[in-house]
């Protein structure tokens, strides 16, 4: 996402904003499969969520990846024998899902791709094993009331003792890039006659979370990692908190340098076993730009 931002504020052009989250994954879609994995800092939060919900796997587990966009995640779940059903709102993410899945020869994994939203899942209560809802799908909905609603759908679908990893896009980590990349928000976002304000703008987004100019065009909330488990918690009462996770704190603002660790296999692997053994302190969750909660629906 942060990579996708940096590419825009450096284009000599005017942003216009109101594009909606589905037209914008739509134009995305390509570069939303390739984001997880095309280099070492990308890949750490890959990486950290499949950490995770491997604690969890079993061979044969039926699981949603509600949101997940051209399918990453569901590839790999049914590369370890997962069932998978993968829902979307955008289509043309979703067609790239289908070529995925069938050039990885997990098909048969596959139960169904569908198209539609994580604010009402199209599935029967107790349906999943495990539920995912991973990468900020729950960042783009616009009001509490969304966001509540589209967690419930999530605990819903969930059988009884099922694991929910939800992740979203961190605050704390984008109002640093406001004050690294200042100089190109200007520059790009203030184009000519341009509405873009940054600092009405940055202050809306310091005091609400919103960002009604996500990549120079759409919508995101960026949570508080309290305000994540807070919402959560309040909302799906019926569950028990299982982790907090910082995603990839170790190159916020370091893909460059973090890329370089990654070439010396030993100095990477001391980094990761560094990362794995502090990223559940609630005190990291504001280095990291995406955060995850996993939760587990009691009866």
């Amino acid at each position: 996402m942060f990579d996708l931002l940096k590419k825009l504020i450096n284009k000599p052009k005017p942003c216009s904003n109101g594009v909606s989250v589905r037209d914008f994954y739509n134009e995305s879609a390509e570069k939303e499969f390739m984001r997880t994995t095309k280099n070492a800092a990308h890949m750490l939060e890959f990486q950290t969520t499949e950490y995770f919900y491997k604690k969890y796997l079993k061979k044969g587990m039926k699981v949603l990846d509600a949101g997940g966009g051209p399918g990453r995640y569901t590839i790999d779940l049914a590369k370890q024998g997962c069932y998978m059903t993968l829902l979307d709102i955008s289509d043309k993410e979703l067609e790239i899902a289908k070529r995925k899945i069938k050039q990885h020869h997990v098909d048969k994994f596959v139960d169904s791709v569908d198209l539609g939203s994580i604010t009402e899942l199209p599935y029967k209560d107790n349906s999943f094993d495990m539920v995912l809802c991973i990468g900020g799908p729950l960042s783009h909905l616009r009001t509490d009331k969304e966001r509540q609603k589209a967690i419930k759908e999530l605990v819903r679908v969930a059988k009884i003792d099922a694991p929910i990893f939800i992740s979203v896009m961190a605050r704390p980590a984008v109002l640093n890039l406001c004050v690294k990349d200042f100089k190109e928000y200007i520059k790009s976002y203030g184009y000519k006659d341009n509405k873009y304000d940054f600092w009405k703008e940055t202050r809306l987004l310091i005091q609400q979370g919103d960002d009604n100019w996500f990549v120079g065009c759409s919508y995101a909330h960026f949570f508080w990692p309290s305000e994540l488990k807070d919402l959560v918690l309040k909302t799906a009462k019926n569950t028990k908190l299982l982790h907090q996770v910082a995603l990839e704190w170790p190159n916020q603002n370091a893909h460059k340098e973090f890329n370089e660790i990654a070439k010396n296999k030993k100095h990477y692997k001391k980094w990761l076993d560094l990362h794995f053994s502090v990223c559940e302190h609630p005190d990291m969750l504001s280095l990291s730009a995406h955060i995850m909660i996993v939760i587990q629906k009691k009866k």
